[in-house]
C-alpha cells in the first residue's frame, strides 16, 4: 500500500505540472506568457522532477526509486535539445543533493536516457498523435527496464516482484497516458482556436456584405438622378428636387459607414466625466423633430448621475435606441426615459409603446446584416450601440412584446467622485 500511495502522489505532481500549468498557459495567452512559455514548461517540468524525488519509493538505505524518468521523458521530447540538457542536469544535480548510493545510478541511467531522448526528439516532434505515444512507451519502458538492471547488476539492489511489475506498469502507463491527454487537450484548444476565427471571419463577412448592399443602394440612386440631370433639360423646382434627394442619399450613406467604422475602430481614449441627464437631454433636443413628426410623446424622469465615457460615441449610442423607439411608433406613441441608482450602477431604461418584437426577433437584435426596418434599416445601429456600452464597462439587456413595446435596460457603473 505504501508503494502504491508514492507511486500515485508521484503521478499526481506529474499531473498537475505537465498537464495542467501547460493547459493554463494555452488558455491564457498573454504577450509575456508567449514570450517566456518555453521557459515556465521547462521550471513545471523541473518541478515535477524535484517532486518525484522528494517523495520517493525507499528500496534500502540510500536507494530510491520514484516517477521522475517520466516527466524528463515527456519534458525532453516535446522541449527538444535545450530542454533535454537543461532537465537532464538539473535531475542529476538534484539527486546528488538528496544523496545516497543511488545518486551515481541515477545519473548513469539519466545520461542513458539524455542520449536517447536526443537522437529521438526531433523525430517525436514530427511524428503523427499515435506514434508519439508509442515512441514515449518504448523510451520509457526500456529506460525502465534499464534503470532495474543496472541497480541489480552494478549496485547489487533487490526489489519484490510487485515492486518490479508496478514501476513498469507506472511508468509506461503514466507516460503514455500523459502524452495522450496532452495531444488531445493540445488538438481541442487548436480546434477552438480555429472556429473562434472563423467566426470572427463570418461577422467581418457578414458586415461587409451588408455594409456594401446598403451603401451601393444610395450611391446608385444617386448616379442615377445625377444622369438625368446631366441628360435632360429640366426645370428647376425639379433640378432642386433631384439633388435634395441625392444629398439625402449620400447622408445615408455617410451614416452607414460611420457606424460601421464605429464598430470596427477601437474604443476612444478621450473619456471624461458625463453627466448622465445633460447627455440624455442633449440627446433628446436632437430625436424631439422626429418623434413630433411621428406624434410622439417624450417623457422623462433624470437624476443627476455621473458615469465616465466619451460623450460623442455615448450620444451616438443613445440616438441609435431612441430613434428605434420613435420608428416602432409611426403614428402616435410615448417614448419614456427613466434612471435610478442602485449600488455603485445607475440604471437608465428607454421604453416605447410601438409595435415591439417577436422572440426570434429580440433573439437576433446585434447581428450586423439583421434588421426589423426592412431595407431601411441595415442593423449596424444596435451593434454599434452594444459595443459602445460594453466599452464603458456597462451592459445592455432588451426586452419587448409584441404589440407592447420594447425596453432598453441600460446599466453603467457611477463615476467615483462628481465634478
Amino acid at each position: 500500500m505504501f508503494i502504491l500511495e508514492q507511486i500515485l502522489l508521484n503521478i499526481l505532481f506529474i499531473i498537475v505540472f505537465l498537464l495542467f500549468i501547460p493547459l493554463l498557459l494555452e488558455l491564457n495567452p498573454s504577450k509575456w506568457i508567449i514570450q517566456k512559455k518555453r521557459w515556465i514548461i521547462n521550471l513545471s517540468t523541473m518541478l515535477a522532477i524535484i517532486c518525484c524525488i522528494t517523495f520517493p519509493i525507499p528500496i534500502m538505505e540510500g536507494y530510491i526509486f520514484d516517477l521522475r524518468l517520466v516527466p524528463l521523458t515527456i519534458g525532453g521530447l516535446y522541449g527538444g535539445i535545450p530542454t533535454i540538457l537543461f532537465l537532464g542536469g538539473c535531475t542529476i544535480l538534484y539527486r546528488f543533493i538528496v544523496g545516497g548510493l543511488g545518486a551515481l545510478a541515477s545519473a548513469i541511467i539519466i545520461t542513458i536516457l539524455t542520449i536517447i531522448l536526443l537522437l529521438f526528439s526531433n523525430y517525436f516532434r514530427n511524428s503523427s498523435n499515435n506514434k508519439k505515444i508509442l515512441i514515449g512507451s518504448f523510451i520509457a519502458l526500456s529506460i525502465t527496464v534499464i534503470a532495474l538492471f543496472n541497480s541489480i547488476f552494478l549496485f547489487d539492489a533487490t526489489f519484490s516482484t510487485l515492486f518490479t511489475f508496478l514501476y513498469i506498469c507506472m511508468t509506461l502507463g503514466t507516460t503514455a497516458f500523459i502524452i495522450y491527454l496532452f495531444e488531445k487537450l493540445k488538438g481541442n484548444i487548436m480546434i477552438n482556436q480555429r472556429v473562434m476565427e472563423a467566426e470572427k471571419m463570418e461577422v467581418v463577412s457578414h458586415l461587409a456584405s451588408s455594409v456594401s448592399h446598403e451603401v451601393r443602394n444610395p450611391l446608385t440612386t444617386t448616379r442615377g438622378f445625377l444622369q438625368l440631370m446631366l441628360q435632360f433639360d429640366l426645370p428647376e423646382e425639379k433640378r432642386i428636387q433631384y439633388l435634395k434627394i441625392s444629398i439625402d442619399e449620400l447622408d445615408r450613406a455617410n451614416e452607414i459607414i460611420r457606424d460601421y467604422l464605429t464598430f470596427a475602430k477601437p474604443a476612444s481614449e478621450k473619456v471624461r466625466q458625463l453627466n448622465l441627464r445633460e447627455e440624455v437631454f442633449r440627446t433628446l433636443q436632437i430625436m424631439t423633430p422626429l418623434a413630433n413628426m411621428n406624434s410622439v410623446e417624450i417623457t422623462t424622469k433624470l437624476g443627476d448621475h455621473f458615469i465616465n465615457g466619451e460623450d460623442h460615441t455615448f450620444q451616438q449610442a443613445l440616438i441609435n435606441m431612441t430613434k428605434n423607439c420613435i420608428e416602432a411608433m409611426p403614428h402616435k406613441g410615448v417614448l419614456s426615459i427613466e434612471s435610478m441608482e442602485r449600488h455603485d450602477k445607475v440604471l437608465l431604461t428607454i421604453s416605447d409603446t410601438g409595435k415591439g418584437m417577436t422572440k426570434d426577433e429580440l433573439s437576433r437584435i446585434g447581428e450586423p446584416y439583421f434588421t426589423t426596418k426592412g431595407r431601411e434599416g441595415t442593423g449596424l445601429g444596435m451593434m454599434v450601440s452594444k459595443k459602445i456600452i460594453e466599452s464603458m464597462n456597462g451592459t445592455l439587456d432588451i426586452t419587448s412584446k409584441l404589440n407592447h413595446g420594447t425596453t432598453f435596460h441600460i446599466s453603467l457603473p457611477l463615476a467615483n467622485e462628481k465634478n
